[in-house]
């Protein structure tokens, strides 16, 4: 938490589009992130066979002294 705080705010939206993109993966979705001048979309997410996918947006910040907000 300590480190995060430290982070500037472009900083800290790449660590929340990771965060994100890691829980997709690790819940068998396949996620990928996209370059940063992607309007609206920070990852890309399909399942196996690509028949179906979504384009999300991810904004994170820190809250409080003990939380970290993430949504989409």
């Amino acid at each position: 938490m300590e480190i995060l705080r430290k982070l500037d705010k472009s900083q800290r939206g790449t660590a929340g589009e990771y965060l994100v993109a890691g829980e997709l993966n690790k819940r068998g979705i396949i996620a990928s992130l996209t370059l940063k001048n992607t309007r609206g979309t920070d990852i890309l997410a399909s399942n196996y066979d690509a028949s179906k996918s979504v384009n999300i947006q991810v904004k994170s910040t820190i809250w409080g002294e003990k939380n970290i907000l993430i949504g989409h």
